[in-house]
């Protein structure tokens, strides 16, 4: 069993998303997986369409007044359980409990469902109280969701500290990772940040974006997870990615590192998929897509992709508008990868934090194309 524990002292953050989302996408990969709400708000609760004023909650555990086992809510979504919490929840931090305890209570109850869980994704409250050093104290991976600004990178910092000083007092690894959360790369501001986060915490950035998008707040409203209520969204896919992404890291699934062979089968596999895709490409139904770079004017700039068979600005339309490069390509609906080449460089697009490994040891960044977009701005 894993733990992944998702926690961020600022509230407003895509926090509580984050947690339904990652739950469901790891429940739809056969993973048996429990979403522990430990916000006294419950809004991961709400997010399932469980919320319960009168249910039992963590805080019952904790005074001895219930088992954890007793106030599970089984299979609320596919291989999904959730312990639900209520504003009951609060009070836990006031528990007359001893100094040497009271950070590892959550660890002692959660001990007995080892063997019935593949993972378990707490939904932290906003606070760095009881609460959240219990997770963070059982925590196999702690994953910060950061949004796009000032206040997000100074609580990104501060819970840098916190993990710190929990791993010196306690001689253990907390793995961290940061996903760039509420994204819209369409503007100025918003690629400053993702600059600055991908400069200050470097090899702790996961490789996906969570773009804003009102689908996921559609999600919540009709009390289930994005996968659920828009499959094919861009933002299903990326949450579908970052599931990926943190089983790969935990070294718990396929996922991980591939032996040669299989990764000869998986490139033959993308070999095919690019050749059914360009088929496609030449039959199906279209949309333009503009891809725009506001720092690069004046540079060579060229763009290759499995769209365009790596060739460096097949079928792509070059344009300056108002000092900004614009690159427009005609494409079916998908997820794609691609590389600028600048100045006769191959490169990612410095743009865009969500990338892959490629073969060559380099980075292919991601490009996602919906059915109801007309263009795409990067």
């Amino acid at each position: 069993m894993k733990i992944i524990a998702i926690a961020n002292q600022k509230g407003g953050c895509g926090k509580t998303t984050t947690a339904i989302n990652l739950a469901a996408c790891l429940g739809k990969k056969q993973r048996r997986v429990l979403l522990l709400d430990l916000d006294p708000q419950g809004h991961s609760s709400l997010g399932f369409g469980v919320f319960n004023d009168d249910a039992r909650d963590l805080y019952d555990v904790f005074t001895g007044e219930s088992s954890l086992e007793n106030i599970i809510l089984p299979n609320v979504f596919n291989g999904v359980d959730v312990v639900p919490a209520t504003m009951t929840l609060a009070a836990a931090e006031h528990l007359p409990l001893r100094p040497d305890q009271r950070e590892r209570q959550l660890e002692k109850h959660l001990a007995p469902l080892r063997l019935r869980y593949d993972y378990i994704v707490i939904d932290c409250p906003p606070t760095m109280g009881l609460l959240t050093l219990n997770a963070l104290m059982t925590a196999d991976l702690v994953l910060i969701p950061i949004e796009m600004s000032l206040f997000g990178l100074h609580g990104i910092d501060q819970m840098y500290e916190t993990i710190a000083l929990l791993r010196e007092r306690y001689a253990r690894e907390i793995p961290i990772r940061v996903l760039p959360t509420l994204v819209d790369s369409r503007t100025r501001l918003c690629r400053h940040f993702l600059h600055q986060i991908g400069e200050r915490f470097a090899d702790d950035v996961v490789p996906v974006m969570v773009q804003f998008t009102v689908r996921l707040k559609e999600a919540v409203h009709k009390g289930i997870p994005i996968i659920e209520y828009d499959p094919g969204s861009v933002a299903a896919t990326q949450y579908n990615r970052l599931a990926e992404e943190l089983m790969a890291c935990l070294h718990n699934d396929a996922f991980a590192a591939v032996e040669d062979e299989e990764q000869a089968r998986l490139t033959a596999m993308t070999q095919a998929f690019d050749q059914a895709r360009a088929r496609l490409i030449e039959n199906g139904p279209r949309k333009k897509v503009i891809l725009r770079f506001y720092d690069l004017a004046g540079k060579q700039v060229q763009l290759a992709g499995n769209f365009n068979d790596w060739k460096p600005d097949k079928d792509v339309v070059t344009r300056v508008v108002d000092g900004v490069l614009e690159k427009t390509i005609l494409l079916v609906p998908g997820v794609y990868q691609y590389r600028l080449i600048v100045d006769g460089a191959w490169q990612e697009d410095p743009s865009n934090p969500e990338q892959v490994s490629n073969l060559a040891g380099g980075r292919n960044s991601i490009l996602h194309v919906e059915s109801q977009h007309e263009t795409v701005g990067v």
